[in-house]
């Protein structure tokens, strides 16, 4: 076997095997080996299984050893667009009190900040930030679209971001999935570049959270968007 050109060549997306020890409970994610510490705290946070964000971590190369004491559940599989997360039929995600409103021109020109030099390299990763009034605050890149939210999430706290000011920025489509890590973060407003499926918007109209799809070319009008 070998490797050959076959045009440009581009550098190959880096991915790896990362074990997070929570309590009792173990979650393997296949992720880009960065801000681990990090991804695990966003990771925590977006899923609902801490309740604040003092998070107490201790990561070890590929092994992320979580302190913190942690809500059991034995409810985690496989999401159906691929990423691993928590589904619980009957959990009531908190309620959303954005503080800032957003226009579909601050959206559109967000969109920018999904430039990276890691995705120019390789065209194969994702990309998330946190954008606020004046501009990104953080950001954030993996090859998978639900490990670059956690990972922003996670820097977002460690930043002491007010999450009630500022929205989500993702370069991937907008799952139901995404939507609830939103919500239980408290960040009022999720755009995308890409396309929203149909079980996202649905999301959105239970929870209240705003949704902004430039791909389908509709948005998701809650409080804290306005035109």
């Amino acid at each position: 076997m070998e490797i050959i050109s076959i045009g440009e060549k581009l550098e190959i997306p880096s991915e790896t095997l990362v074990t997070i020890i929570a309590g009792n409970m173990r979650f393997n994610i296949s992720c880009t080996p960065v801000n681990l510490e990090e991804l695990a705290m966003g990771f925590l946070i977006s899923e609902g299984l801490v309740e604040n964000s003092e998070i107490e971590i201790n990561v070890q190369d590929r092994l992320i050893e979580v302190l913190t004491p942690v809500k059991p559940t034995d409810e985690f599989r496989l999401r159906t667009s691929g990423s691993p997360g928590v589904f619980r039929v009957a959990e009531k995600l908190p309620e959303l009190k954005p503080v800032e409103k957003f226009t579909i021109k601050e959206c559109r020109d967000s969109l920018k900040y999904l430039d990276t030099e890691e995705y120019r390299k390789t065209r194969g990763y994702h990309t998330a930030a946190i954008v606020g009034k004046k501009g990104v605050v953080c950001k954030a890149y993996d090859v998978g679209r639900h490990n670059a939210i956690d990972k922003v999430v996670g820097m977002g706290v460690k930043e002491k971001v007010d999450f009630s000011r500022v929205f989500l920025l993702v370069s991937g489509r907008i799952s139901q999935g995404m939507v609830a890590k939103c919500v239980r973060c408290r960040i009022p407003l999720l755009v995308s570049k890409a396309a929203i499926l149909d079980s996202a918007i649905d999301k959105c109209f239970e929870t209240g959270l705003s949704a902004v799809s430039f791909a389908t070319g509709i948005a998701v009008k809650g409080e804290a968007l306005t035109v």
